[in-house]
C-alpha cells in the first residue's frame, strides 16, 4: 500500500535523485496536513464550536494548500514552495486584520513572528536555491512584522534591542533577522559541502568513464525501471564503452539513452534471451552466451552498482573457445583411438596416484572420473594386499623398465570384474597401466566348466533314464505279450483267463501311463503346453478323482481320505481343469507309488481370499532332505539304479511343477523319513463363487 502511493506521488516527476523524490514526498505532506487542518478549523469555526473564529484566514489557509498541491500535480515542485511567500496573507487575517484577528492586534504580535519562523526551516528544507529564497523571505517576513506593527500602532516599541513589553525578550524584528541568519549560514555551509560533493562526484565519475573507456571488455550499464510494486518493467541504457560498441557494430549515438527492448534485438538478435536474464532472474552472475550473427562467444558478468541499475562486463572468449575445442576434438579423436582397443588406460605416478585414463564404454563397467583422477591405488577399492603387490609393480617397472602381470577381481556398480592388468614404464615418474577387461572369459570358463559338469550329469540321467524306462517298458510288455498267449492256451479254465485280462489290462494302463508322460514332456520342451481358463466346479473333480483312486487301492492296504473344505455343490475358481486335474493325479500317483499301507490324503482349502491350496498327504516312505530339493527335476529318481524297488519314469513330478507354474503358484513339499509326505500348491482363486459353505 505504502509503495503504491510512493509511487503515486513521486511518478509525475521522473525524479532520479532519492533526495529530491523525498522532498516531494513531504511537501506533499505538510501541505495535505494543512489542508486537513484548514479544514477542520474552518468546520469548526462555521458550527460555532470555535470560540475565536476566523473564517476568511482558514479560507485562506485551505486556498493555499490547495494552490501547493495542484503545483505538485503539475509537477512543478518550485511552484509549490513558492506559496510559502503567501502565507503573509493568512497571518493577517489571524492575527493583524483589525476585523478578523482572533485576538487584539496589539497582542498578537509574538504570534505574527513565530508563525513567520517556520517558513525559515521549509525554505531551507526543500528549496532549491535557498540562499536566495531565504532573502525573499527575509524580506517578507519584515514587511509583516512592521506592517503589523504600524496596525497595532507600535513602531516606536520596535526602536529597541529589547521589546518594551513581556511577549518578547528580543526585538521581533531582531528575532527574525536572528532566524534568517541561522538558517542562511547553514544554507550557505549545505551548498558548499554539496558543491563540493558535486565535485567530487564528478571527478569520480570522470575517472570511472576514463576508465571504462580503456577496458579492453565490452561494458555496459542501464537503468532498471520499475512498477509500483518494485517490479522490474524495462530496461534503459545509460551508458556503453568503446570496446561494447566495436563488438557488437553499434554507435554510441545508437545506444545512449534508448530503451533496451529497441536497440536489444538489433544487438543480440535471437541468441540470447536478455529479458529473461535481465528482468525475471534474481541471481545475474556469470554465464556463457553465444551470438550467432557475429559467430562469437562472450562470457558476460553482471552487478547492480546501485538499486535501480544494473552492469555487465562482456568478455569475447571466441579464441578460448575454439581453443577449447580444438582440444577437446583432438582428445576425443584420440579417445576413440584408444577406445577401439578393447581395454582400460590408467597414467598412474610412481607414488600409485591415478592421473588420466581412458575406458571403453560398456554395460559391465561404469567408473566416475572423480573416484579415479587424483585418488591411489589404495583407495579405489583394490584390498590392501593387492594394492601391496600393484605398487611394486609400478615400482619394478620403472626401476627395471620391465613389463608386469597382474590378474585381480574388483567390485564394480554392476558386481565382480575380473582384469588382466599390464604396467609399463612410461617415464621416470610414471607408468602406463593397460587393464583388459576378462570378465566375459573367465565368465564363459566357469559356464563352460559348468556346462560339462551338467552336460555329463545330464548324460548319466538320460542313460539311467534310457536303462530305466526301456526297463520299465519291458515289464508290461513282457507281461501283455506273455499272457495274451496264455488266453489263448486251452490249459486254463475261464477264471484263469479272467485273471490273466486284468493283468493285461493294469500293465496296459501302466505302459500308457509312461507314455502319456514322455509326451508331455515332449509338448513341455517344444513350449506347446497352453493354459485354457473355464470355470471348474472344484467338489465334481475332487469327487471323481477319489472315486477312480478307491477303485484302483480296493484291493490294497492303504485308505483312501478326501477333505473338501467346503461342500457347497458350487463351489469353484476359473483355471485350467485338464491341468489341475494332471497335477492331483501326478501327486496321487506318487503317493500311491511310495505308500505300501497307511492312508492317503487329499483336498483343499481357502488361504485367505485370493489363493486356493490343494494338498496329497501320504504315509509312505518319505524323501531324504538332501533329495527333496531334486525330486522336481527331470528323469531325476531317488533311485536310478535299473533294479530298484519302485517303478515310474522319474517325469511325473517335473511335469505337475511344470503345469503348477503354468497355473500360477509352486509345488512344495514337506517330508521325513519313513514318517510320509505332504505335498501342497495354490492357485490363484480368480472369479470363485460357491464361497458360502453348507453347514449341517
Amino acid at each position: 500500500m505504502l509503495k503504491a502511493i510512493y509511487h503515486f506521488i513521486t511518478k509525475p516527476y521522473l525524479l532520479d535523485s532519492g533526495e529530491d523524490k523525498r522532498k516531494v514526498i513531504g511537501l506533499h505532506i505538510l501541505l495535505t496536513l494543512g489542508l486537513i487542518y484548514g479544514l477542520i478549523d474552518l468546520t469548526f469555526s462555521l458550527t460555532g464550536y470555535q470560540i475565536n473564529e476566523c473564517i476568511p484566514g482558514d479560507a485562506a489557509l485551505i486556498i493555499l494548500n490547495i494552490i501547493g498541491l495542484y503545483c505538485l500535480r503539475n509537477a512543478r515542485p518550485r511552484c509549490a514552495v513558492n506559496t510559502i511567500f503567501l502565507f503573509p496573507v493568512v497571518i493577517y487575517f489571524f492575527f493583524i486584520s483589525v476585523q478578523y484577528a482572533i485576538l487584539p492586534i496589539k497582542n498578537t504580535i509574538p504570534y505574527t513572528v513565530w508563525a513567520l519562523i517556520p517558513g525559515f526551516l521549509f525554505l531551507l528544507l526543500f528549496s532549491h536555491k535557498s540562499e536566495q529564497k531565504l532573502l525573499t523571505y527575509l524580506g517578507v517576513s519584515l514587511v509583516t512584522v512592521i506592517f503589523h506593527l504600524y496596525q497595532a500602532d507600535r513602531l516606536l516599541d520596535a526602536t529597541g534591542v529589547y521589546w518594551s513589553t513581556q511577549e518578547l525578550i528580543l526585538n521581533p524584528l531582531i528575532i527574525i533577522l536572528l532566524v534568517f541568519t541561522a538558517t542562511f549560514l547553514v544554507a550557505i555551509s549545505y551548498e558548499l559541502n554539496l558543491k563540493e560533493l558535486r565535485t567530487k562526484v564528478l571527478e569520480t565519475d570522470q575517472q570511472i568513464n576514463k576508465t571504462v573507456k580503456s577496458f579492453q571488455q565490452g561494458v555496459l550499464l542501464m537503468q532498471l525501471r520499475e512498477d509500483e510494486m518494485k517490479n522490474p518493467t524495462g530496461l534503459k541504457i545509460l551508458k556503453t564503452n568503446p570496446a561494447f560498441q566495436k563488438m557488437f557494430n553499434v554507435s554510441s549515438r545508437e545506444l545512449h539513452r534508448v530503451d533496451a527492448e529497441v536497440v536489444f534485438p538489433k544487438v543480440f538478435r535471437d541468441s540470447f534471451d536478455w529479458n529473461n536474464y535481465y528482468l525475471h532472474t534474481k541471481s545475474r552472475q556469470r554465464t556463457e552466451i553465444y551470438i550467432e550473427h557475429l559467430d562469437k562467444w562472450f562470457e558476460i558478468y553482471s552487478l547492480q552498482p546501485a538499486a535501480n541499475q544494473i552492469a555487465t562486463i562482456f568478455y569475447d572468449i571466441t579464441n578460448q573457445r575454439q581453443l577449447i575445442g580444438s582440444l577437446q576434438e583432438s582428445r576425443k579423436r584420440y579417445k576413440v583411438l584408444l577406445e577401439a582397443i578393447p581395454d582400460i588406460f590408467f597414467i598412474i605416478d610412481k607414488d600409485g596416484l591415478y592421473v588420466d585414463f581412458v575406458i571403453k564404454e560398456s554395460e559391465l563397467i561404469q567408473i566416475n572420473p572423480d573416484d579415479i583422477v587424483g585418488n591411489s591405488i589404495f583407495e579405489v577399492g583394490f584390498s590392501e594386499k593387492m594394492s601391496r603387490k600393484i605398487f611394486q609393480c609400478i615400482q619394478d617397472a620403472i626401476n627395471r623398465d620391465s613389463i608386469e602381470t597382474i590378474e585381480y577381481a574388483l567390485e564394480v556398480e554392476k558386481g565382480t570384474a575380473m582384469f588382466e592388468m599390464r604396467i609399463a614404464r612410461l617415464d621416470d615418474n610414471s607408468v602406463i597401466s593397460i587393464a583388459r577387461d576378462i570378465t566375459k572369459r573367465k565368465i564363459a570358463e566357469i559356464r563352460l566348466e559348468e556346462a560339462k559338469l551338467k552336460a555329463e550329469e545330464a548324460d548319466q540321467l538320460k542313460s539311467a533314464f534310457l536303462a530305466n524306462i526301456s526297463h520299465e517298458i519291458r515289464t508290461p510288455m513282457n507281461a501283455i505279450i506273455g499272457f495274451s498267449k496264455m488266453i489263448g492256451s486251452p490249459d486254463f479254465d475261464q477264471e484263469e483267463k479272467n485273471r490273466f485280462i486284468d493283468i493285461i489290462t493294469s500293465n496296459g494302463k501302466l505302459l500308457m501311463e509312461m507314455i502319456n508322460d514322455m509326451i508331455s514332456l515332449s509338448k513341455i520342451e517344444s513350449h506347446q503346453v497352453t493354459v485354457k481358463e473355464s470355470f471348474c466346479k472344484i467338489n465334481d473333480l475332487m469327487v471323481e478323482l477319489y472315486r477312480e483312486y478307491s477303485f484302483d487301492l480296493a484291493s490294497k492296504p492303504i485308505r483312501l481320505k478326501l477333505s473338501n473344505q467346503n461342500a457347497n455343490p458350487r463351489f469353484g475358481v476359473t483355471t485350467d481343469r485338464y491341468l489341475l486335474n494332471e497335477i492331483i493325479q501326478k501327486l496321487l500317483d506318487n503317493a500311491v507309488k511310495f505308500t505300501n499301507e497307511g492312508e492317503i490324503e487329499f483336498g483343499y482349502k481357502l488361504i485367505g481370499k485370493d489363493q486356493l491350496q490343494f494338498f496329497v498327504k501320504d504315509t509312505g516312505i518319505g524323501i531324504d532332505e538332501e533329495q527333496v530339493q531334486r525330486i522336481f527335476e527331470r528323469f531325476h529318481q531317488i533311485d536310478n539304479k535299473t533294479t530298484r524297488k519302485y517303478e515310474g519314469s522319474g517325469l511325473g513330478l517335473a511335469i505337475a511343477q511344470h503345469y503348477t507354474v503354468l497355473l500360477g503358484g509352486k509345488i512344495e513339499v514337506k517330508s521325513n523319513i519313513n514318517q510320509g509326505s505332504v505335498f501342497y500348491f495354490s492357485i490363484p482363486f480368480k472369479n470363485g463363487d460357491g464361497t458360502l459353505q453348507v453347514v449341517r
